[in-house]
């Protein structure tokens, strides 16, 4: 057996175990259940995208009779489970990412993804009273490149669905790629583990603490230097980071809450060290209008003394440094009469109708996944807007922290029952906390795409994907490790949700993701929406 099949074997291995141990304790105490309810969808995508930079890298940096650009065939068989009784809900996904290069046949390869979340809310309150939320999330990525933007990051995602994410309130669940640093081609693995919950102090106040573990680690480069332009710039560095947020939560007027966190991150890099933050940040959060809804942040980071990289023999060491962090979040959702009456005219035109459910889910978005839902209410849509500003480790380049400025601008709107519009731009703009290392990395990317629901069970998207990575280096050339690409795509999927319901948005998590017991007892006596669905 070669090297990397053995590797690739141990990490499916390694899969199958996290997807046995997220079962068995979402199946926990499910004999002090009344009823308990199991929904189970298979899934594939095919997918055929042009790529205009297939190594990530700037196109001179190539040897000579390199072809950047390919034409990639994506497979995407994916397995998801969901599992809901009156003390546990689990909500879990399986896949692998097999692709197929039309041109550089060496780049082939077969990627796995999984994640999981299981909400122990009910079981943990019926011993602890006061807990009102307790959960514990996990998720494993491998594939030959780091997204740029975390979970939902355009640097190699090809998710065909759409979906949320379960926030933890740290550095976050896909840890420092949330930063927008972007590596060259290369095999990544991720890790990451957490819990979250919440205790009730008053009717008012609860107390929230988090918890994340996460492990960046990487492998072989995949990109063919050349000899003129000398050794591409691949520095990269194991990551690894535990975070922990504690504060309380305290609801001050019907549509104002106020939140007050103390946030503790160790990182762990190869070749650099351990090096401590801790920061403190306070944040309100407030319901306009039953359509717009806001949220505000600020608060200080404070990075503990770390080595001086520059200084001879890494004797010296940085002092320690103080650095505002903060944010803000502004989200719109209504319904709009000119996108009803667009949907209207095309209906007619084209005989479709319905409409579809709404709900949520808690289960940690990766990019390569098929997430249920994409789909939107016709006239619908929502437009969020983000802005943080935080410490994050870096692992391109040099190791060490990095000051982030990350803006997401994110939108969706249903136009008829079977077709959904979708909007992303991201920016990132990252500088290293040591005065010493004079790099800035700055990342622009875009998505637009066009869902449409042919069948109940399969649909498809339409997608153009923009990524542009740039750094200013003191030492080096500007634009050492910078390039641009653009990706165009068409894929379809098919799910085997009988109910026809996987891809409508929220629909398939609809009971699922709520806290109380009220709701779990309603969808446990109703059949699943889709999938094979198990009653005990």
């Amino acid at each position: 057996m070669s090297l990397l099949c053995r590797d690739q074997f141990l990490r499916m291995c390694k899969l199958a175990l996290m997807s046995v141990a997220l079962v068995l304790v979402s199946c926990w105490c499910v004999s002090e259940s009344a009823a308990q309810q199991i929904r189970v969808v298979p899934s594939i995508s095919v997918l055929e995208q042009y790529d205009s930079n297939v190594f990530f890298t700037p196109k001179s940096q190539l040897a000579a009779g390199t072809k950047a650009d390919d034409l990639i065939t994506t497979f995407t068989p994916q397995l998801n489970f969901m599992q809901n009784n009156n003390l546990v809900k689990t909500n879990l996904s399986l896949g692998a990412i097999v692709q197929k290069f039309a041109h550089n046949s060496e780049l082939d390869n077969v990627g796995f993804n999984a994640s999981g979340g299981v909400d122990l809310s009910q079981a943990v309150n019926r011993v602890l009273p006061r807990m009102k939320a307790f959960r514990v999330f996990g998720t494993y990525q491998y594939s030959p490149s780091a997204p740029a933007f975390g979970a939902g990051g355009l640097g190699g995602g090809f998710g065909v669905g759409g979906g949320g994410g379960f926030g933890t309130g740290g550095v976050g669940i896909s840890g420092p790629v949330d930063s927008g640093l972007l590596t060259q081609r290369i095999r990544t693995t991720m890790y990451s583990a957490g819990l979250a919950d919440a205790y009730s102090l008053s009717p008012t106040t609860d107390f929230q603490t988090t918890y994340t573990y996460s492990q960046l680690s990487f492998g072989g480069s995949f990109t063919p230097t050349s000899a003129t332009a000398g050794p591409a710039a691949q520095t990269v560095f194991d990551t690894t980071t535990h975070s922990i947020t504690a504060g309380p939560s305290s609801r001050i007027t019907a549509i104002d809450t106020l939140t007050v966190k103390y946030m503790f991150t160790q990182t762990s890099q190869a070749q650099f060290g351990d090096y401590t933050m801790h920061g403190g940040n306070v944040g309100w959060g407030r319901v306009w209008t039953k359509e717009l809804s806001s949220s505000l942040n600020g608060g200080l980071t404070l990075i503990e003394p770390i080595p001086d990289s520059s200084a001879a023999g890494g004797q010296r060491r940085v002092p320690a440094t103080m650095f505002p962090t903060g944010g803000f979040s502004l989200t719109y959702a209504s319904g709009s009469s000119f996108l009803r009456k667009l949907g209207s005219d095309i209906q007619e035109m084209t005989g479709t109708g319905g409409s579809p459910s709404m709900g949520g889910n808690f289960l940690p978005l990766l990019s390569g996944m098929n997430m249920p839902g994409g789909i939107a209410s016709p006239g619908s849509y929502r437009i969020t807007l983000l802005y943080n500003l935080g410490v994050f480790p870096s692992f391109v380049q040099s190791a060490g922290p990095i000051y982030t400025h990350t803006v997401s601008l994110a939108s969706a709107a249903g136009i008829t029952d079977k077709l959904t519009a979708q909007a992303l731009f991201n920016v990132a703009r990252s500088s290293f906390t040591s005065e010493s290392i004079g790099t800035t990395f700055t990342t622009y990317g875009t998505t637009v795409s066009l869902n449409y629901l042919i069948t109940p069970t399969f649909t498809a998207r339409l997608s153009h994907q923009w990524l542009m990575f740039d750094n200013q280096t003191s030492g080096l050339s500007a634009g050492d490790l910078g390039f641009s690409k653009h990706v165009i795509l068409l894929g379809f999927t098919y799910a085997y949700a009988p109910r026809g319901d996987f891809f409508r948005s929220g629909a398939f998590w609809e009971g699922a993701s709520g806290t109380s017991s009220s709701s779990v007892d309603a969808g446990a006596g109703k059949s699943g929406s889709g999938g094979v669905d198990t009653k005990k």
